[in-house]
C-alpha cells in the first residue's frame, strides 16, 4: 500500500502555492512601481528613494568596475559586471515589492505597516548615501560588508512583504 501525499489540503492550493506566493516569477518589476507621477506626497518620496537607493547601487557598482579595470583585475571585471546585472535587477525587483506593500504584517510579534516600511526605505536611501560618499573617501574597507549586509537586510524586508497582510489584530 503506498501513502500518497495530499498536496492540496489547505484550500485547493498545492504546497507550492501556499509557501510563497508572490515569488512564482523572476522578478516581476512594473514601471508604476518607480513612477514618480502621482499626487500622493508621501508616495513620490517613497519611489524617490528607491530611484535613489538603485542609482547609488548602480554607481558604486561601476565605479567598482572602473576601479578593477584600472588594477588589471580581468576576473573581477567579468564577475563584477555579471553581479551588477544581476544585482541591480534583483534589488529593482525587491524595492518594487516593498514600495507596493499594502497591509501590516506581523514580524516577531510586533505589526509593521507602510509606515515602518517607509522609515526602512529612509533609511536605507540615507545609508546609500553614506556609502557612496565613503567610496571616495577610500572608505572601501568597509563597503563589501556593507553592501551585503544591505542586500540581505533588502531582501529579508521584501520577503516579508510578499507576505499575506494580517489585518486581524488581537487584543488579548
Amino acid at each position: 500500500m503506498t501513502a500518497t501525499k495530499d498536496t492540496t489540503a489547505a484550500g485547493g492550493q498545492s504546497f507550492k502555492d501556499r509557501t510563497c506566493p508572490n515569488m512564482r516569477s523572476c522578478w516581476t518589476i512594473s514601471y508604476h512601481s518607480y513612477s514618480l507621477r502621482t499626487s500622493d506626497t508621501r508616495t513620490k518620496i517613497r519611489r524617490a528613494c528607491m530611484i535613489w537607493i538603485l542609482l547609488c547601487r548602480l554607481v558604486i557598482s561601476i565605479l567598482s568596475i572602473v576601479a578593477h579595470i584600472w588594477g588589471g583585475f580581468l576576473v573581477s571585471v567579468i564577475v563584477g559586471s555579471i553581479l551588477t546585472v544581476l544585482g541591480f535587477f534583483f534589488i529593482a525587483w525587491a524595492l518594487a515589492v516593498i514600495g507596493d506593500a499594502e497591509g501590516r504584517r506581523k514580524v516577531f510579534g510586533v505589526m509593521i505597516g507602510r509606515w515602518h516600511l517607509d522609515i526602512f526605505l529612509y533609511v536605507v536611501a540615507a545609508l546609500h548615501v553614506a556609502m557612496f560618499i565613503g567610496f571616495f573617501f577610500d572608505f572601501r574597507v568597509g563597503l563589501g560588508g556593507t553592501w551585503l549586509a544591505m542586500w540581505l537586510i533588502i531582501w529579508g524586508v521584501a520577503w516579508v512583504c510578499t507576505w499575506p497582510a494580517d489585518e486581524a489584530e488581537s487584543q488579548v
